[in-house]
């Protein structure tokens, strides 16, 4: 597969996908987009997972990636949802999930090597998907028993699903990112105050 040039606008969205969670495995969850509002599945295919992968800057996968592949990363994916929504709703994860996410982290991971010029890394050679996706599986483990658990929030912008890391020094981020959310936000309030009467 060649390597789709990458992109960045402002709210750091590259070929269609949005990062701005601050996390690998919650950008993850956001390859559904809209979630509980029309949920539109962004992984369509393995194509789009390796489109996906290539972007995030995570190790190229072995192509192709065939159905079954696809279905296994949703499933990773879906259970990370599922585990976020508990946290940042505290409430107690399901087994199920754990497991998933457990069995999927415990996989091989390909590991980056060092050029010789000794300031760059030198990619490594395309592996199976699903040892690309133990990296994310490994980031989600992290996250969800690091110093930043108790961070997790999902973003207010009425049209946004997207979780995100809180690291301000308050902890009172309110929105994935305020290039896209918070100046929504803000300018719809700004409206709302300055609107003449009907």
């Amino acid at each position: 597969m060649s390597r789709p040039p990458v992109t960045e606008t402002k709210d750091q969205r590259r070929l269609g996908f949005p990062f701005r969670s601050g996390r690998i495995s919650l950008d993850f969850v956001a390859t559904v987009a809209k979630r509980d509002m029309n949920d539109r599945e962004m992984i369509t295919d393995g194509e789009s997972l390796q489109t996906w992968l290539w972007v995030s800057g995570l190790p190229a996968a072995k192509d192709p990636i065939d159905e079954s592949a696809v279905e296994r990363a949703r499933v990773l994916r879906e259970a990370i949802n599922r585990l976020t929504r508990a946290r940042v709703d505290e409430t107690r994860p399901v087994p199920t999930d754990v497991e998933i996410l457990n069995e999927a982290a415990q996989r091989g991971v390909p590991f980056p090597k060092l050029d010789y010029d000794g300031l760059s890394v030198h990619p490594s050679a395309p592996v199976p998907v699903d040892q690309v996706l133990a990296i994310v599986a490994r980031d989600a483990v992290e996250l969800f028993s690091g110093k930043y658990h108790d961070r997790i929030r999902r973003c207010l912008g009425h049209d946004c699903s997207l979780y995100f890391v809180d690291r301000s020094r308050q902890g009172v981020r309110r929105w994935c990112s305020m290039a896209a959310c918070g100046e929504k936000a803000s300018s719809a309030t700004y409206r709302k105050r300055h609107s003449g009467p009907a």
